[in-house]
């Protein structure tokens, strides 16, 4: 065979190779983006409402979901918002918020525990701990990986000063400790201090 025709071929067989591998990757890359504008979209921006329709000095476990769980009827609510946006996008989520969902679900279904009709129930006081600790570990990790996809979708980055406003709240005393504020420690459920409840 002449070597023009072997060079020829060699090319020819080469850039078939070069254009189905880019044309996967390519495909792959849409995938990627496609699937990161889901999670965006479906649990990051969900996220954002939930947080920015809460006083900046509530943003915490306590006022954003156990609040209800100490709520009075016909207000109270033995539902998490948070809980039911992780599992419901688990398959949207990274691995390192991802791991933390399971004991988050298991913490915060006793913490409903803890606020009895009449008294609190003491042994569920961990779970409401714990239920705190995870939300502001699962809330930082989600501001800061919301705030890395906007930049690589081109969305405005609106997780951001979100975030900055709720760790300035976390390094406060202000609602604290942050799973029960000091002055409902002492005080049965929907039993205040001061002439009428603060936020119902």
């Amino acid at each position: 065979m002449p070597i023009q025709i072997m060079i020829s071929s060699i090319v020819s067989i080469t850039s078939i190779f070069i254009s189905n591998w880019l044309g996967r990757k390519a495909t792959k890359d849409n995938f990627q983006l496609e699937t990161k504008d889901k999670a965006y979209k479906n649990y990051y921006i969900p996220l954002m409402k939930l947080l920015i329709s809460q006083n900046k000095n509530s943003l915490t476990y306590y006022w954003i979901v156990a609040a209800w769980y100490n709520a009075p009827e016909p207000l109270k609510k033995t539902t998490d918002p948070l809980k039911i946006l992780l599992t419901t996008n688990l398959e949207l989520l990274p691995p390192n918020i991802v791991k933390i969902v399971p004991e988050y679900s298991v913490a915060t279904s006793g913490a409903a525990l803890f606020f009895g009709d009449n008294e609190y129930r003491e042994n569920y006081r961990q779970n409401l701990q714990e239920s705190s600790d995870f939300f502001d570990e699962i809330i930082k990790k989600s501001l800061t990986e919301a705030s890395r996809l906007s930049k690589q979708l081109g969305y405005p980055d609106i997780a951001k000063p979100i975030l900055g406003s709720f760790v300035n709240m976390e390094q406060t005393d202000m609602n604290f400790p942050r799973y029960l504020p000091a002055i409902y420690q002492a005080e049965g459920p929907r039993q205040f201090v001061g002439e009428k409840p603060p936020y119902y």
